[in-house]
């Protein structure tokens, strides 16, 4: 039973996306209208450039200057629903789901979009996850109806 609910599951966020994705093409607007975006990032040098300069070089130039960067592929808004629910999924509940859910918050993710993805995140990822994610949206999401 839970093997077919999966199955149900995985065919209706795949149904979600190929309808969103047609949807797109369809009004012609985000397909041929998209252009990159170069993206820029010191936290990397800011905080580790003395210590560990490569990782911070691999942090600022490679991770967001090169593959944030390609958001004409994948739009920022939809790259940062992945980051948050990959670090929640993943158990990093720490400044830097705080950080990514703030850049989801300016990429354009909702208070609703957010509170639905880490709803989802809670029965797939755990449910003590999606309550630390919540505790940190609220914060960056504030009052916001």
């Amino acid at each position: 039973m839970q093997m077919k609910t999966f199955l149900i599951t995985c065919l209706t966020v795949a149904l979600f996306v190929t309808v969103n994705v047609f949807a797109k093409e369809m009004s012609g607007m985000e397909q041929e209208k998209r252009q990159a975006q170069k993206i820029v990032q010191t936290a990397g040098r800011d905080r580790l450039g003395d210590f560990a300069p490569d990782f911070a070089r691999y942090n600022d130039d490679i991770l967001f200057g090169e593959v944030w960067s390609r958001n004409d592929k994948l739009s920022l808004h939809d790259r940062s629903i992945v980051t948050v629910s990959a670090l929640v999924a993943s158990g990093v509940l720490d400044s830097s789901l705080k950080f990514h859910i703030a850049s989801a918050k300016k990429n354009g993710v909702t208070k609703d979009e957010m509170v639905e993805i880490i709803t989802q995140l809670g029965f797939y990822a755990g449910w003590p996850k999606a309550w630390a994610a919540f505790g940190m949206a609220k914060e960056v999401y504030g009052d916001e109806k």
